[in-house]
Formats: structure tokens, C-alpha cells, sequence
């Protein structure tokens, strides 16, 4: 379903006048107003780009530490977007499928989405599209991935109990704060996977089991930027972080905390990569291999 956020929510958009100095509140009206030199003119302000869930209340900030959606927050249901306008906000929202993001600056916050199966990614970017996701859940069936593309900041994110792979990550993107836990078996699923440079992925918890391929594969297209993975907690898979063979990308894993339960080793790298402060959980160093 394809939905033009701008007519399903109208926000307040205020315009400060600076010649009259006069600040106008409206909701996406045409309204008369009165000019210098005495005569009237028409003022069309189109509705600011939103939708969100009434029920789910005001926008407070999480508590220190939360990941994933608020507890005891009402949602309003909803089933697969195509966001198609600039700096739409999805708040409150339970969806049930997938968002297409074909519009820059999106703003996806305190929603939970989960897959049907007939979604490849719970959250996508298209080449046009840009996205900040926070304090949101997905879960469920995807074919693909719960969240791929380019362009996106990921921060207090749950992706728990999903199908495939956790995350994509193309040119700037940036996973903080955020937990992907508790996958379906495959042993070809990656929890998160880079795929392009200029991608950061800090405060963060992976975990796999011995089953899944890694926690972070590091397999990027060419392109200028680092990877960075600062300060993580990693468990599980193959290899833990396994990056591909003959990718010689500028790459930084610095100050990351390993989970002994990978099947193979906790960490495979290019011999180029940057590899500082990583140890077990225990502090015992992190051994490359």
C-alpha cells in the first residue's frame, strides 16, 4: 500500500513572517492576511508530514537504557507504507509488513512492525530515501531482512525473533544502542551485515547461535569511508565478526566484548583491519584469526 503520509496526519506548522514579524500557527489552511500596504493576501501552508497514533500520547524521552518499544505505550494499527514525503514522522504506529522509505529525513519512532512473510525488510530505504529509526521494535517474517538500505540511523532498536538476516547496512548508516537477539535458525543468517563503507555500529548487542553465520559480516561494495564497530557486545555464529576474503576496506573494531560461544573463532579479519582493546567477556583478549 502505497500512502502519502502528508494527507493521513497534519501536524502544526508554524511560519515566523519576518517582515511583519508576525508568527502564523495553522494546520494546512488558506487563510487572508493582512499586507503592509493595506491590501489583503493569501497564504496557503501545506500540512506538516506526519502520522502518528493519538493513543500513544506525547513523545517523551526513553529512560536510560531502553531499547526497543516503550512498555505499556497504546498503538494504533496500521498495515504496509510507502513514505513518499520528506520529513515524515511515524509514531505510535503497529504495523503489520513493511516500510518502503522513498523520501529523505523520515523519522520512524515507538512503533512496532512486524513481518507477514510478504515483506522483504520491515524497514527499507529506496535510493532517494533517508530514515532515523528509534525506540522501535521489529520482529516477525521478513524475507530479506528487518531493516536494509542506505542512509539510516538506527538507535534504541529491538530487532528480536525475526527470519533472516537482522540488518543491512549500506553508505551511512548507523546502528547505537540498539539489541538483535533471538533469531530463527539458518545457517546462512548474518545478524548484521555491511555492505557498503561509512557505517558506524557502536553500544550495541548482537547475539547468534553457534547455528547462524555471524553476528556481523563485514562483505561492503567499494567506496571511500571506514567501518567502524566501537564498543559492542558480540556473540554466536560461525566466525562472530567474519569479514569477507579479499576485502581490504578500511575497517576499525575497537574496544568490543566477545561472547565465547562462537563455533569457529570470535573474530576473522583482513590482516589491514584494525583490531584494538577487544576482549571476552571475561577480559581475556580476543585472539584474530
Amino acid at each position: 500500500m502505497s500512502v502519502p503520509i502528508g494527507r493521513v496526519g497534519l501536524g502544526l506548522l508554524v511560519f515566523a513572517l519576518g517582515v511583519s514579524g508576525v508568527v502564523i500557527a495553522t494546520e494546512g489552511v488558506t487563510f487572508p492576511l493582512a499586507s503592509s500596504a493595506g491590501g489583503t493576501e493569501t497564504v496557503v501552508l501545506a500540512p506538516a508530514a506526519s502520522t502518528g497514533c493519538a493513543a500513544a500520547g506525547p513523545y517523551v524521552a526513553p529512560e536510560r537504557g531502553s531499547v526497543g518499544l516503550p512498555p505499556s505505550l497504546h498503538l494504533c494499527a496500521g498495515g504496509p507504507l510507502t513514505i513518499t514525503t520528506a520529513g515524515a514522522v511515524i509514531d505510535g504506529m503497529d504495523l503489520r509488513g513493511g516500510i518502503v522509505v522513498d523520501a529523505p529525513d523520515v523519522v520512524v519512532r515507538r512503533s512496532r512492525i512486524t513481518g507477514d512473510g510478504t515483506s522483504p525488510y520491515g524497514i527499507v530505504t529506496n535510493p532517494g530515501g533517508s530514515v532515523r529509526i528509534e525506540d522501535t521494535t521489529l520482529t516477525g517474517r521478513f524475507t530479506v531482512a528487518a531493516l536494509g538500505g542506505a542512509r539510516w540511523t538506527a538507535e534504541r532498536v529491538e530487532i528480536v525473533g525475526v527470519t533472516g538476516d537482522g540488518a543491512h547496512a549500506g553508505t551511512g548508516s548507523t546502528l547505537r544502542a540498539s539489541v538483535l537477539s533471538r533469531f530463527e535458525p539458518g545457517a546462512d543468517v548474518d545478524g548484521l551485515e555491511l555492505l557498503a563503507p561509512d557505517v558506524v555500529v557502536e553500544d550495541s548487542t548482537i547475539q547468534m547461535g553457534e547455528s547462524h553465520r555471524s553476528a556481523v559480516r563485514i562483505d561492503p561494495e567499494d567506496g571511500d569511508g571506514p567501518i567502524v564497530l566501537r564498543a559492542n557486545v558480540l556473540g554466536g555464529g560461525q566466525y562472530t565478526v567474519h569479514q569477507a576474503e579479499g576485502m581490504e576496506q578500511d575497517v576499525h573494531l575497537v574496544d568490543n566484548r566477545f561472547a565465547r560461544d562462537a563455533a569457529r573463532a570470535p573474530l576473522r579479519v583482513s590482516p589491514t583491519a584494525e583490531s584494538t582493546g577487544n576482549t571476552f567477556v571475561d577480559g581475556a583478549p580476543v585472539p584474530r584469526s
